[in-house]
């Protein structure tokens, strides 16, 4: 079986909330016990609703947030815990393309200058920056004349093909891609993760491809898990988990995603969630969907489920399944 590229262990990601002054200190469980595999090649789709920490998991891995606990095992080394120096060689290896195309670029720098950065970081000479710099511009469907130009001269996907650029400067083996198509127009949209089909195949990268659009998650990705309140639910093949999905969650939300065939959608049923959404600084002790599960029962509010393999490749975090 081939070697994972990334290995993420009980991997914890909290955040203190509240006031130091007067003593009032909570925690904010973003990401709590979250454990996958990522293999080279591979685009593993992370859905969920908003809030239930799939960007946090997504910076988290490349280490703009250092974990509370847990590993992050890249290429056979942990890196969750390095210093900033330690991490420094393992961020040539890891970028990130960020959501919104319009706040993610620096306005005062021009293309070439966003582009080279992080190159320019890595210490890699000059005249290579130039060179590596004009191929890129070029890959993602921009021209030369574009390099001397500032951001707020380009438009929405014209944005976002630039923050591709500057993803694949460094020759990365994995890129977070956080919901990168939600800010653009929907023929936009498309261009874009056509790009990034042609450039994982051109280049073999591994993607970790955050998003809302369950239909795009579905076509662009090989293995899909699911994340609620912080947990991951559900996992399993793109294919598998759209044909025989198991957990209530992952239920309710496919069924809320648009049919374009008026016949097929009369046919199909929204299943409407009832119940409140626990809070992450205070989550329940049991399953967190078990305030919204209209299967729940007793035990279901008293023991926390855990991922269990109910066919091969397909895990699912429920006792009643």
């Amino acid at each position: 079986m081939e070697k994972p590229l990334i290995k993420v262990r009980s991997l914890k990601m909290y955040f203190p909330v509240g006031n130091r002054l007067v003593g009032r200190r909570s925690v904010l469980k973003a990401v709590d016990d979250v454990s996958f595999d990522l293999y080279p090649g591979e685009t593993f789709g992370l859905v969920g609703e908003s809030g239930c920490g799939k960007t946090t998991v997504g910076r988290t891995l490349v280490r703009l947030y250092r974990p509370t606990a847990g590993q992050i095992v890249f290429d056979g080394t942990d890196i969750a815990f390095l210093s900033e120096k330690e991490v420094m060689p393992y961020r040539r290896r890891m970028q990130m393309i960020f959501q919104d195309p319009y706040a993610s670029l620096n306005p005062r720098m021009t293309v070439s200058s966003i582009i080279g950065e992080p190159m320019k970081l890595q210490g890699v000479p000059p005249q290579e920056i130039a060179d590596r710099v004009s191929e890129l511009v070029e890959k993602v469907g921009l021209k030369k004349d574009h390099l001397n130009r500032y951001p707020h001269e380009f438009s929405g996907g014209q944005r976002q093909r630039i923050g591709i650029a500057r993803s694949l400067a460094t020759h990365p083996e994995f890129i977070v891609c956080d919901e990168p198509i939600s800010a653009l127009d929907v023929s936009i949209q498309a261009q874009v993760i056509n790009m990034l089909e042609d450039l994982q195949d051109q280049m073999g990268m591994t993607y970790l491809f955050v998003s809302h659009d369950l239909s795009m998650v579905r076509h662009i990705s090989h293995r899909v898990a699911v994340m609620y309140l912080g947990h991951i639910v559900e996992l399993a093949s793109a294919q598998e988990l759209y044909s025989n999905m198991q957990h209530p969650y992952t239920k309710a939300l496919m069924s809320a995603v648009p049919i374009a065939d008026p016949d097929l959608a009369a046919k199909s049923s929204r299943i409407v969630l009832q119940g409140d959404v626990p809070q992450p600084i205070d989550p329940p002790p049991g399953c967190p969907f078990a305030s919204r599960c209209r299967f729940c029962k007793p035990f279901c509010r008293e023991q926390r489920p855990e991922m269990r393999e109910i066919s091969p490749g397909h895990f699912v975090a429920c006792h009643l399944i």
